[in-house]
């Protein structure tokens, strides 16, 4: 799985359970406050910042704990029109800048693998887009939300080992 800086081999990821849908919601949104966002400035995003116990039983959802069983982060994937989603991934507040970002990047893209995905595309906070910049994933649009002053950054990730299609291979030539 690899190691976070000071963690070793202390941790762990399993699939998160319904019953800790809210838990996750607040780690979520304790996270994004790392960028300065204030208090109820994503109630414009209503549903889509929810994480529901359906969202958890639905859908591959994996929690990274520590030896103390204190969840670290989590990401989530979905399934949208152009395939597999990762949905969310949050590292806890307390955490970020600890390399556990990196150590849930690759579990994810392990998952997807697991899932039987070549590739897989990001929704971004404007914030978290250099991570997945850095990650190797490609962007390809700025999607607009309901907030004028906040885009959705779009990312694709084709697994290593894959090849992207036709297409993709075509669509990366353009701007």
């Amino acid at each position: 799985m690899g190691s976070a800086v000071g963690y070793g081999a202390r941790l762990q990821f399993r699939r998160a359970e319904p019953y800790e849908a809210k838990e996750l919601e607040e780690l979520q949104n304790r996270s994004a406050s790392h960028w300065g966002y204030p208090e109820g400035y994503f109630d414009w995003a209503g549903d889509a910042r929810r994480i529901s116990e359906s969202y958890v039983r639905d859908n591959p959802v994996l929690v990274i704990i520590d030896r103390e069983g204190r969840k670290l982060g989590f990401y989530g994937f979905t399934e949208d029109d152009d395939g597999l989603l990762l949905d969310k991934m949050f590292v806890a507040i307390d955490h970020i800048g600890e390399g556990l970002g990196r150590v849930l990047w690759r579990h994810a893209v392990q998952t997807a693998r697991d899932l039987g995905a070549s590739q897989f595309i990001i929704g971004a906070d404007p914030n978290a887009a250099p991570f997945y910049a850095a990650m190797g994933a490609e962007w390809y649009a700025s999607k607009p939300t309901e907030e004028p002053t906040w885009t959705v950054q779009m990312y694709r990730f084709i697994l290593p080992g894959q090849q992207p299609s036709a297409e993709r291979r075509a669509s990366r030539s353009r701007p």
